[in-house]
């Protein structure tokens, strides 16, 4: 009888043996061939070809019992398939897989259509389905302006948006009919969602897939480190809106799977360099998470080797990471605590590199997470991540404070990225398609390539040398920086809002509802939505129109040799100084770059440092807190005290003497600022005087109390007292620091 040719031995363990392998020809008869052999003469299996060493006949025997086992089929009786296939539901397995996102959108256009034909009156359905149908429920949908509950609809204002939502209209005629939709009629459509276009008005533009360059990269990471208008709750929180970007420019990733990284995901390593030079430290990030709706995929894994001698390390992807890693003492040695011990490591002769180990306790959780909000501020939460809309808020706002007219996304990266490998000679389409995650190069054509070319195609044409420099600029995203452009509105232009007729009427409407009842607090409330809204409109339409008049202003003024017009002043919507940890920081990263590989070491290590500091400074609002009023006419203002006997006076002042006194200073923020250093510009913030005790109450109500769980136990750092749980905090606030809640 012929011998078993192929190994069962780990069946449970990997598929490798029931699946040909790349060179290998898979014959369906050779298949069943083998199996029956098998099942009718398993003793006669060559126990060398199931384990290449060497076997005692006791092994073998309970190796053959094993397989006997194995192949018989005898797990479950054969009640439990019957019952099985008899319950079977086929149609989890014939229809389709759709990301979550999408789902989400297809059954929102399904609640649309029941909405439709309840609105109608009438039983339509989607099988048959009309042309006219079709255009009516179009028409219908771009009518509707709340939902059922009373809430305000964005609106479709784009043409682009109208032939999204016919697109997944099609996904769920596609899900309910089980066909497609007609292609007549398909072709039809799109006659139909042009006259819609026409008759609401919608925009035909489309949002720009500029890219950003490097050395725009370099200025969105500078701003984001160093602005004081945007705030982030935890330092730890703007290193990670840095690191991220850091990431997702070299990968040209999807912006989604850098979020979803965990530390299992990361492997850093001390690497032998080839060329005889300095070992280099290696980090290599693999990317799991990239659309696997459709079943999982073999994830692409990207190497970034560290740079030392560049002019900054604004760019420096080691330097942000290894904070990250050292500031949570991510690696397993337990004497690698900090980055000066980089370069006492070696590489053992003989092998090329040397492992540096993150602990497994760490594997499945995520490098980006949020801040969650505690008695005394922020920390980083255990495992939630950070969402796609936060660091889109947290990009959008930095490209803002920058000077850039063109909103930033991060895609500006993704697009960059695609647009540099297609022209570059040492990355092939098949390796950009993979490293991009693509199936083919269509994407990258349709959604990546920019509009605008970005070669000097005329030049090349008449054969001169071409200016691809100067083009390439003026295509990308930072052509139209300018530190001049407004950022917020005036006081005054926010002002204005109030004289908007639709205000004036809210507000009409308003003072003729019952203050405090319920229906008083919703239009209060939907009023504020539509005043935010109303800012927000407003504010986009100055900065579009800023480019144009500003630059009809400055051609005047240097036709006329009255030069340039001088630069805003700073106003007080400049934001709050940078606090110590911040200048350092911002020092560290732009150190010029030493002249010794002992000095590059020096320079990276305190960066590290650095950054490692700043994760777990709590950063205050955004917007400073307005100047008290000035003094009366003809009293001299109190001269403000140095800022260490500021604390010092504020730390006395939180204490009663009798259980009556009511202080109107917050306990817990003066010991909080106890703990800075007195030049910390926050210190004002946190000793500053309540204007009564009854504001003091809401305060630490509202920022403290409500942080707390009942059985979570706290420490008041003006007395360095633990308190066991919150009706402790409560009593101990009120009998120590006159605080009432």
């Amino acid at each position: 009888m012929p011998q078993l040719k192929h190994s069962y031995t780990d069946l449970n363990g990997s598929d490798a043996s029931l699946s040909p392998g790349d060179n290998e020809v898979f014959d369906v008869h050779d298949s069943e061939e083998d199996a029956h052999s098998t099942a009718t003469s398993v003793k006669d299996i060559d126990i060398a070809d199931i384990d290449d060493g060497d076997v005692d006949d006791a092994d073998a025997e309970l190796d053959i019992e094993d397989q006997i086992q194995l192949f018989g089929g005898n797990l479950h009786p054969p009640e439990y398939y019957i019952e099985s296939m008899e319950m079977f539901n086929q149609d989890d397995y014939e229809s389709e897989d759709y990301k979550e996102g999408t789902t989400r959108l297809i059954n929102s256009v399904e609640e649309q259509w029941l909405l439709f034909r309840n609105h109608v009156k009438h039983t339509y359905d989607y099988d048959p389905i009309s042309i006219g149908l079709l255009y009516n429920f179009f028409e219908w949908r771009l009518n509707q302006k709340f939902t059922p509950e009373g809430r305000r609809l964005r609106g479709i204002k784009k043409r682009s948006s109208l032939g999204t939502y016919w697109k997944v209209f099609r996904l769920a005629y596609k899900r309910a009919v089980g066909e497609k939709v007609d292609p007549k009629l398909n072709r039809s459509m799109h006659k139909v969602l042009r006259a819609l276009a026409k008759k609401f008005g919608l925009s035909e533009e489309r949002r720009p897939n500029r890219c950003m360059t490097v050395d725009q990269l370099e200025g969105q990471i500078e701003t984001t480190l160093s602005t004081t208008k945007k705030s982030f709750k935890l330092g730890e929180l703007r290193i990670y809106a840095v690191l991220f970007l850091l990431l997702l420019a070299p990968a040209g990733a999807w912006p989604q799977s850098i979020l979803r990284l965990r530390f299992g995901d990361l492997m850093i390593m001390l690497e032998r360099d080839p060329d005889g030079g300095p070992h280099n430290t290696l980090v290599k990030f693999t990317l799991a998470f990239t659309k696997s709706y459709l079943g999982e995929k073999a994830a692409n894994t990207y190497p970034l080797p560290e740079t030392l001698s560049a002019s900054s390390l604004l760019l420096n992807t080691h330097v942000f990471l290894l904070g990250i890693l050292f500031r949570h003492q991510a690696f397993r040695a337990t004497t690698f605590t900090s980055p000066h011990s980089l370069k006492k490591l070696n590489i053992y002769p003989g092998e090329t590199e040397l492992l540096l180990p993150l602990r497994e306790e760490l594997e499945h959780v995520h490098v980006f997470r949020r801040a969650v909000q505690t008695l005394m501020g922020y920390v980083i939460s255990d495992n939630k991540p950070i969402s796609y809309g936060m660091i889109a808020a947290w990009t959008r706002r930095c490209g803002e404070l920058l000077g850039l007219a063109y909103e930033t996304i991060p895609y500006n990266l993704r697009y960059n990225a695609a647009n540099e490998w297609t022209t570059s000679v040492d990355i092939s389409e098949d390796l950009r398609n993979l490293a991009m995650d693509h199936a083919n190069s269509v994407p990258v054509r349709r959604h990546y390539l920019g509009h605008e070319i970005d070669r000097d195609i005329g030049s090349i044409v008449r054969g001169t040398k071409p200016q691809h420099a100067l083009v390439k600029q003026s295509c990308s995203v930072g052509h139209s920086l300018s530190r001049r452009r407004p950022v917020d509105l005036t006081p005054e232009q926010s002002a204005s809002i109030t004289t908007h007729p639709v205000i004036q009427n809210r507000t009409r409407e308003l003072r003729q509802l019952p203050k405090g009842s319920k229906e008083y607090q919703n239009a209060m409330r939907d009023q504020q939505k539509l005043k935010k809204r109303l800012r927000r409109e407003l504010k986009q339409q100055i900065r579009q129109a800023w480019t144009a008049n500003q630059a009809v202003e400055d051609i005047d003024r240097q036709l006329q040799g009255r030069g340039f017009a001088p630069s805003p002043s700073e106003t007080a919507s400049t934001g709050r100084p940078q606090r110590p940890a911040q200048k350092r920081l911002m020092a560290a990263l732009t150190v010029p770059p030493a002249t010794d590989l002992e000095g590059q070491y020096r320079r990276r290590d305190d960066a590290i440092i650095a950054v490692m500091a700043y994760c777990t400074v709590k950063e205050g609002c955004t917007v400073p807190r307005r100047q008290s009023a000035s003094p009366k006419s003809g009293r001299p203002a109190k001269p403000s005290p140095p800022p260490s006997d500021l604390v010092e006076a504020a730390m006395v002042s939180i204490f009663i003497c009798d259980e009556k006194d009511r202080p109107r200073r917050c306990f817990l923020c003066v010991g909080k600022a106890h703990l800075l250093p007195p030049e910390d510009p926050l210190v004002q913030e946190l000793t500053r005087e309540f204007y009564t005790p009854g504001d003091l109450s809401k305060h630490f109500k509202r920022k403290h109390l409500r942080n707390l769980k009942d059985d979570d136990s706290s420490e008041c750092p003006a007395c360095l007292r633990t308190l066991d749980h919150k009706m402790h905090l409560q009593r101990h606030a009120l009998e120590i620091h006159g605080t009432v809640s």
